[in-house]
């Protein structure tokens, strides 16, 4: 159940009703290309702004930049070394048409130093111009990439853990159903918020009807994302982009994170119920507080903190 927003939480979700390149129904192909030409810059004052906000890498992580192939990696190395250092592949929110790895370096950055762990987060294409499967196979690769390189970024690909947030969240889920099947281990995933069903199954349920028209994540936001994600083709049924419809048994211990005024908390809740049913050690925290994404801005959502924590220490537990 949902519990009032916080003020920093209120702030944002009110900036989301009024700002026009925040509003899913306003975004077209010209509004699309300027928010993507206007990434956060690394230094000066409006870096400091922004981080405010959006949190900046942790004193100590390094972050350096690769390309495998068409998709660019940034990786984040904490300091000192580690024999066992674990391999994490992280992949950003944003509806699979907006959002970047750099958006992220506050959780990353997090990510590398407290789990002790080489970060890898790659800038998979995004849609409309890049529809599914582009995606899938985007972070497919640099998860091959991740951990036929661990080696050398000084992480042990046996100990390999996968996190989304929101839309990565989703992909995180697809990338690790198919690590399991192809062999490769996976010690840990942790899915924030994840959108797991793209059918119109969600719909149907209480947090969908009660937080449909939520200024972050609503329901006309996600359909929007959700069709320019798949294209005129793509299957919604299709489990690699509907996870919830994919076998789940086999599965690495996994953390499901849930918002309380997120429309998709529901359908997220029944994910990980049947994790559990087909024997994943599944840990559910839930905010009750939150809405979707407030990952992407911990300088306003006081419960960010505590959930990279929880992040931090499941993952821990799996790699003991």
């Amino acid at each position: 159940m949902a519990e009032p927003m916080p003020a920093g939480a209120r702030g944002v979700a009110a900036a989301f009703r009024v700002v026009p390149a925040l509003q899913a129904a306003r975004l077209d192909e010209h509004r699309i290309a300027r928010l993507r030409t206007r990434p956060l810059p690394e230094r000066g004052p409006v870096a400091v702004l922004a981080g405010l906000v959006v949190g900046r890498v942790p004193p100590g992580v390094s972050v350096t930049r690769h390309r495998h192939g068409p998709v660019p990696l940034r990786v984040y190395d904490p300091a000192g070394s580690s024999k066992r250092r674990a391999l994490v592949l992280a992949l950003h929110g944003g509806g699979f048409v907006l959002g970047s790895a750099r958006q992220q370096d506050w959780l990353h950055g997090r990510l590398a130093q407290d789990l002790d762990a080489v970060v890898v987060a790659p800038d998979y294409r995004l849609a409309p111009e890049h529809p599914f499967p582009a995606a899938v196979d985007d972070c497919w690769t640099a998860l091959r990439w991740a951990v036929d390189n661990a080696h050398d970024l000084g992480a042990d690909a046996s100990r390999l853990c996968l996190v989304g947030e929101s839309a990565g969240a989703n992909l995180a889920a697809v990338t690790c159903r198919r690590a399991v099947d192809e062999g490769v281990p996976v010690a840990h995933q942790a899915l924030l918020y994840p959108p797991v069903d793209l059918t119109e199954g969600p719909a149907a349920t209480r947090s969908y009807a009660e937080h449909g028209d939520a200024a972050i994540g609503s329901a006309a936001a996600l359909r929007w994302f959700r069709d320019a994600y798949l294209g005129p083709d793509g299957d919604p049924a299709d489990p690699r982009c509907s996870p919830a419809l994919a076998d789940v048994a086999g599965l690495p211990p996994t953390l499901v994170l849930l918002a309380g005024h997120d429309p998709l908390r529901d359908a997220a809740a029944s994910y990980a119920d049947a994790l559990a049913a087909a024997g994943t050690r599944v840990l559910v925290v839930d905010h009750p507080g939150m809405p979707h994404g407030f990952l992407g801005f911990p300088g306003l959502a006081r419960d960010a903190r505590a959930a990279v924590r929880a992040v931090v220490a499941d993952a821990a537990r799996a790699l003991a």
